[in-house]
């Protein structure tokens, strides 16, 4: 049996014959057998899907460092921990610790680092990635278990392109109201159908029509799990910061009617499109993140608003452009510097990363006036 029967058994078994839209995104990412995160495949790079931001170039990794470095000079923390979420291959990690290494011995080394992966293929290129970094390293398979675990930690919380990957609902604006999507099968493969929102999707939609108004035929996504996230993190946070990186929007961007067919794309060696029937189990599914819910949970939850940008605007203000290199050299092949440069130049577009990227800052327990930026 392979994911594509397994989904049809569940979905053959299931009352009504079909089964949540995000209850089969959760198979197709998730399964622990046959899930795309769950397989031993590349899927950041040139050999894998996608890139990132931090698949970029390591100065990615050296400005966040900084911040790092920044943040836990303003908040005093005697025990310092560095939590990354979804780290993917840990490279994102390896490259800011070497940073510190580099930059600020003395934090380096009191450093206690806490990384949350679910994937145990994406758990064992950390452990080998992190190899040669003697800091006090340890792995959780969850948020919620690390929350449980920690009994409370200070420092920062770091996470680049974590929400997004998050199982969704996918809801259309019908003639007679909310219609959610559920995936059923037939011979040809899966098709949709609709079904009426559960009571707790029902909840959700009613609470954003409040803020929001959605035009009908739009369709939107909805991501249930953020409440319990922002309160996860909120528990595994006694006192620091929360950087979130992702590309998404605030709501009233989101549910515009230019995007009247939602958000979600899928991405098959680097072909980008918007069927998730296709490849499954071996594209990544993803979709915008409504950041204007993960900043209202956040804030039920302890966790403050500190700051909300552009990823050009954030890296800027933690001293990218600094990091910037002279050089007379004429072959951009071999030459670092030029490499380096044009990846500034490409981290900082407002036509590409730097304007599609959204940065959130929180703190819990720290001073709003603080400075936790490298430079201003």
């Amino acid at each position: 049996m392979g994911l594509i029967e397994w989904i049809r058994e569940e979905i053959n078994s299931a009352p009504t014959q079909a089964i949540p839209f995000a209850r089969y995104m959760e198979l197709a990412l998730y399964h622990p057998v046959w899930g795309y995160y769950m397989t031993d495949r590349q899927k950041v790079g040139r050999q894998g899907d996608f890139y990132t931001s931090a698949a970029v170039h390591p100065v990615f990794a050296e400005t966040l460092a900084d911040v790092v470095a920044a943040m836990c000079r303003a908040g005093e923390f005697a025990k310092p921990h560095l939590v990354e979420i979804g780290g993917g291959p840990g490279s994102l990690c390896r490259f800011l610790l070497d940073r510190l290494r580099e930059s600020a011995p003395e934090l380096y080394q009191r450093i206690r680092v806490v990384m949350i992966e679910t994937s145990p293929y994406h758990r064992a290129m950390q452990q080998e990635s992190l190899r040669d970094h003697e800091v006090e390293k340890v792995w959780y398979d969850s948020l919620g278990e690390a929350a449980r675990e920690t009994n409370g930690i200070t420092g920062v919380v770091l996470s680049n392109e974590w929400l997004d990957a998050f199982p969704v609902h996918i809801v259309e604006k019908q003639a007679g109201g909310w219609r959610e999507v559920w995936v059923a099968s037939n011979d040809e493969g899966f098709v949709e159908t609709y079904r009426d929102p559960t009571p707790a999707l029902a909840g959700y939609l009613k609470s954003m029509e409040e803020e929001v108004e959605v035009p009908r035929g739009v369709r939107i996504e909805v991501n249930l799990a953020m409440d319990q996230a922002a309160r996860d993190v909120a528990q595994l946070l006694d006192a620091g910061y929360v950087i979130t990186i992702d590309y998404g929007d605030l709501q009233e961007e989101l549910y515009h009617p230019s995007r009247k067919k939602g958000t979600l794309m899928c991405y098959h060696r680097h072909q980008a499109h918007d069927d998730p029937y296709q490849h499954v189990g071996e594209q990544d599914l993803t979709c915008h993140v409504n950041f204007s819910q993960w900043m209202k949970s956040g804030e039920e939850n302890g966790l403050r608003v500190l700051d909300y940008l552009r990823q050009d605007q954030f890296l800027m203000r933690c001293g990218l452009l600094q990091k910037a290199v002279a050089h007379a050299d004429r072959d951009p092949f071999t030459s670092q510097a030029m490499k380096r440069n044009r990846a500034i130049v490409q981290l900082l577009d407002p036509a590409g990363l730097g304007g599609r990227f959204r940065v959130v800052v929180q703190g819990k327990n720290v001073r709003q006036d603080t400075r936790f930026y490298p430079i201003n």
